[in-house]
């Protein structure tokens, strides 16, 4: 296994900062077209993530920012790994990660297209490992452009 990194996985055409949702799996669908008008995923990306965070909630009650790191179960979807960060213009309810039916107003969406098991793990860790951190997430809610964005993502989890 190739050795992970951060800066291969964030791109600034993947990083949306107003984006119009009205419930998550409208949101997911946009993220996903968005994605694969891009080229880093196949058709039916969208799909299999809503179809995953039905089963399994990603949503995190976190201090600064809400989040959610939904990600799709089969990863025969993605063409190109990467982490799609998307901040939302009003919040919109995810189910809470462990809940069936507790929600959370989310505020940024990290979306998770990535091929392998061990890869997808290792940035799940090390993403909820950020959320926890006040400061690292202040310094997301901050940030105004997507490369300010990526560049606060790369030195917080590199």
């Amino acid at each position: 296994m190739e050795k992970y990194n951060i800066r291969d996985l964030l791109f600034e055409e993947l990083i949306e900062l107003t984006l119009e949702a009205e419930d998550f799996e409208d949101a997911i669908k946009k993220i996903g077209e968005d994605a694969y008008r891009k080229g880093y995923v196949k058709e039916g990306f969208a799909d299999a993530v809503i179809k995953r965070e039905k089963l399994y909630p990603t949503a995190l009650p976190t201090e600064v920012l809400k989040v959610a790191i939904p990600h799709p179960m089969e990863r025969d979807t993605v063409k190109k790994s990467a982490i799609i960060i998307t901040k939302l213009k009003t919040p919109v309810d995810f189910t809470l990660m462990g809940s069936d039916n507790e929600t959370v107003p989310v505020n940024i969406i990290f979306t998770l297209a990535v091929n392998g098991a061990e890869h997808q793990l290792t940035i799940l860790q090390k993403l909820v490992g950020m959320f926890s951190e006040k400061e690292s997430m202040e310094r997301i809610k901050a940030s105004t452009t997507p490369k300010e964005i990526m560049n606060s993502l790369i030195e917080l989890l590199s």
